[in-house]
């Protein structure tokens, strides 16, 4: 076959203006933070690195309908609803109805390096030298302890503490020291866990839980895959 010499520029020059665009519409890389720099990170790559990563795990929440008749024995507890990742479990409870509320959210290792480099994070002092776990995305119902009365100077969020925990397989399961608000953004709450409570050594698995009435979250980090430049991020 002849390729005249007018086509073969013809095509050499489309090629020529095709190819920076292509460079630049460049699709996320299964390790691209490790790769490159924060400050080349496209936004494809941020919003991958802070809803599905090793340190951000997406949850779908539901509320579900209360019956009596599922719930007879059962104390109540069937009220709840239930979310998780797909590395979560899913907690009994009542039958949904077609018209219950869902929500997506989203649970992330917030303290992290390469998270805290996407989002730009600001912690409160309090936080400071702290694990920190944010839940972004789900309704906060109340963070009053249910025992709380007008006028009480305890924590706002201490019967929220005693329901979350952070746990390493084989240890015993830790509560957060404190829980924090963002103040920038009314859907997500950071829960904070001193780091001489948690012994993260070897490649285990480390379970994230809270109950938020009327949800319970459960999700799983892999501290294998959680390697940021070469160390583990949290």
């Amino acid at each position: 076959m002849v390729v005249s010499r007018r086509f073969a520029l013809r095509a050499l020059t489309a090629s020529l203006i095709v190819s920076p665009f292509t460079l630049l519409a460049r699709s996320p890389t299964d390790d691209f933070w490790n790769t490159e720099q924060p400050e080349n990170w496209t936004p494809e790559e941020i919003q991958e690195l802070t809803s599905k990563s090793p340190w951000a795990k997406p949850v779908t929440a539901e509320i579900k309908a209360y019956s009596p008749l599922s719930n007879a024995g059962s104390s109540g507890r069937g009220r709840r609803g239930s979310i998780g990742s797909s590395t979560g479990q899913r907690s009994a409870g009542a039958n949904s109805g077609e018209g219950s509320p869902k929500f997506s959210g989203v649970v992330r290792w917030a303290s992290a390096k390469p998270i805290r480099a996407a989002l730009k994070l600001q912690f409160p002092p309090s936080l400071a030298d702290h694990f920190v776990i944010s839940v972004s995305g789900l309704p906060i119902v109340s963070g009053h302890s249910s025992d709380s009365t007008p006028g009480d100077s305890s924590d706002s969020y201490d019967g929220l503490k005693s329901q979350t925990s952070l746990q390493v397989k084989g240890q015993a399961a830790v509560q957060p020291g404190v829980i924090e608000p963002d103040k920038n953004e009314t859907s997500t709450l950071y829960f904070g866990f001193l780091p001489q409570l948690v012994q993260l050594d070897g490649d285990k698995t480390v379970t994230f839980a809270t109950t938020m009435s009327p949800l319970n979250v459960k999700v799983k980090f892999e501290l294998k895959l959680m390697k940021y430049k070469g160390d583990l991020a949290v």
